[in-house]
């Protein structure tokens, strides 16, 4: 009979998957953002300044999906749980959290590197590789056998995100 392997994650399923997908989200969102806006020339003031409020907003709506729907997911199947705070709200916290220390990370090219264009470009490889890293250690976790692969998978997802910001940037400068 086959024998269901069990993964133990640090920090939980719930709490695992909320930073995953606060690094996984801030740093692709972010770096989109971030291209899209070269597009327009905007000065360095505006882009850190569009990113921060970008990165707040999105934090937050990236932690209020995943409580709202954990919870959701827990009343639709009449499982709902006792321990709301723990069960609904340190996972939402733990998302918001490492979506902000991500994007910020993230920031930083744009705050210490002079030249506008070579701080964004930094950004995009920082995010890229950041990625990487994060899927192959879920991979690492998961399925020892894949998680190169899963590392690619996460940042080639990154990428078309930053690739989309790029392609709404340039087609709306021309639009507009």
């Amino acid at each position: 009979m086959y024998k269901k392997r069990v993964v133990r994650v640090p920090l939980g399923n719930d709490n695992f998957l909320s930073v995953l997908e606060g690094v996984e989200g801030g740093f692709a969102i972010f770096a989109g953002i971030i291209v899209g806006l070269m597009f327009e020339g905007v000065s360095r003031e505006l882009l850190v300044l569009t990113a921060l409020i970008g990165i707040i907003v999105n934090a937050f709506n990236s932690s209020a999906v995943r409580f709202s729907s954990e919870h959701y997911m827990d009343e639709l199947d009449g499982h709902e749980k006792r321990r709301r705070f723990q069960t609904y709200f340190v996972p939402a916290i733990i998302e918001f959290s490492s979506y902000l220390v991500v994007s910020f990370i993230a920031l930083a090219p744009l705050l210490f590197v002079a030249d506008l264009s070579i701080a964004v470009v930094l950004t995009i490889e920082m995010t890229l590789v950041i990625l990487f890293v994060a899927g192959w250690y879920r991979g690492h976790l998961l399925n020892r056998r894949h998680a190169v692969r899963d590392g690619f998978e996460v940042m080639l997802l990154g990428l078309l995100i930053i690739c989309v910001g790029a392609f709404s940037g340039w087609l709306l400068t021309q639009l507009i």
